[in-house]
């Protein structure tokens, strides 16, 4: 397996292990070591934890491998990740050996171009010997607390029964950037995680209910996030089974805009109305995208009038707010008149050279579409990047490295007939933040269909 290094050789006092078995929430066994890995480097691609040669699955940000279990001993350890042409590089590369019993949370923080390798250490026997004690009713779990968000102020951590006020709730510890807290015993069961400036008691974050209900080692992330929520950060709640669960600001506003994708090129008045709330955005022109706007987390009715002659177009589309959440709500309507919604949710985090696109056919005379992504020296029938038979109402991604692209939609019929339905100048897709585009019908435009693209 031959790499590109993108960095000297890391010196780090770690201690690592040969593969051996997945482990999870079993009590520590004989002659064996724990490991994890955790991709916290907000801008980075998926990166891989690879050991002797060996790499397991690549892990995108916010996402993080299963614990496993090792052969004590000496192994040596990479994390790679992949340039900007697509071809594997080494981010960090180290001689490691585990003693019996020990369990490491390996996380890359930082920038992509910059990353750090931080091992969070932690035991664990007293838990398992407490919880395995047959003669008393013990059931402890353990938390651990790591601040991985870059460019954001040190915070007092507090850990509260659920129920219970922040001033019945413990101090973890005080953690700045990379910094994190030794492992804690509590009893297991529902919990909040509440952040203060430090030496302050004003919440600045506080968790919906945390379920530690299992006897394990809970790993608890602050890193950063990139809606419209304050502060920038989201706590992942990372167990040994590898599936993190975020949990944003209790507190924290969504943001919403519109756009009106509607064929009979008329505005629009949309009104958002919950149990505790009402928000009217007036004079939509067709084929605009409102500005931002913040709204409260809840459950919101929609409905939709020609602002002309108020006519009512739509008086029963629902969409939901969820904290820290960005949305787009495209309004459309079908050949026979009748208007519809569908709602995009928006991933704002920074990308080094490859973007998300996201495409929405929102035209229903044919049954399904191809769209081709043809770069200066491409046709459609060279074309790399292609998305196939999208249909009605279906909203499809695709990642694309940096460059200009001529978009086309094709709809090719059961004799192989091609028909274009549009076709765009050079696009550039180089910004961070993902890429929306919508395919709607738009009579003024030449073949009769326009594609907007935003983000």
């Amino acid at each position: 397996m031959k790499f590109k290094t993108a960095f000297a050789l890391t010196s780090l006092s770690l201690l690592i292990p040969v593969l051996s078995a997945c482990g999870s929430d079993d009590e520590t066994s004989d002659s064996a070591t724990y490991i994890q890995y955790y991709n916290g480097s907000p801008n980075s691609v998926a990166t891989a934890l690879i050991l002797d040669d060996y790499e397991y699955a690549r892990v995108n940000f916010a996402d993080s491998l299963p614990r496993y279990s090792y052969t004590t001993g000496n192994s040596d350890l990479q994390v790679t990740g992949v340039d900007e042409l697509g071809e594997d590089m080494i981010l960090h590369e180290l001689s490691v050996s585990l003693s019996d019993g020990d369990n490491h949370l390996y996380m890359l923080v930082g920038d992509y171009d910059a990353s750090e390798l931080i091992d969070i250490s932690y035991r664990r026997e007293e838990m398992d010997e407490l919880n395995s004690d047959i003669d008393n009713d013990y059931s402890k779990m353990q938390v651990v607390v790591i601040n991985a968000a870059m460019d954001t102020q040190t915070f007092d951590v507090y850990l509260g029964k659920e129920g219970e006020s922040i001033t019945a709730a413990t101090l973890i510890d005080s953690l700045g950037y990379k910094a994190f807290s030794t492992e804690q015993m509590f009893d297991t069961g529902e919990y909040r995680l509440y952040l203060t400036a430090a030496g302050q008691t004003e919440v600045l974050f506080e968790t919906s209910t945390l379920d530690l209900t299992t006897n394990t080692v809970y790993k608890l992330v602050i890193r950063n996030s990139f809606g419209p929520g304050e502060p920038k950060i989201t706590i992942d709640n990372v167990d040994s089974t590898g599936t993190p669960i975020a949990f944003a600001n209790i507190n924290a506003n969504a943001e919403f805009r519109v756009f009106n994708g509607l064929s009979n090129l008329q505005a629009i008045d949309v009104t958002l109305t919950s149990p505790g709330a009402s928000i009217n955005l007036t004079q939509l022109p067709v084929n605009t995208l409102s500005a931002f706007e913040s709204i409260d987390f809840s459950d919101y009715g929609v409905s939709v009038t020609q602002t002309a002659d108020e006519q009512l177009l739509a008086n029963n589309l629902l969409v939901t707010f969820n904290q820290d959440e960005s949305k787009t709500l495209v309004i459309f309507d079908t050949q026979e008149g009748e208007t519809k919604g569908m709602t995009l949710t928006h991933d704002l985090r920074p990308s080094p050279f490859y973007h998300t696109v996201n495409f929405a056919n929102l035209v229903d005379k044919y049954d399904r579409l191809d769209v081709y992504f043809v770069r200066s020296n491409e046709t459609i029938e060279t074309a790399e990047y292609k998305l196939s038979y999208v249909e009605f109402t279906e909203l499809v991604s695709i990642e694309l490295p940096s460059d200009d692209y001529d978009i086309s939609v094709v709809h090719s019929d059961s004799n192989g007939t091609l028909t274009l339905l549009y076709q765009s100048d050079a696009v550039s897709i180089n910004k961070s933040g993902d890429y929306t585009m919508l395919l709607t019908n738009d009579m003024t435009q030449p073949l009769g269909y326009r594609v907007t693209s935003f983000q």
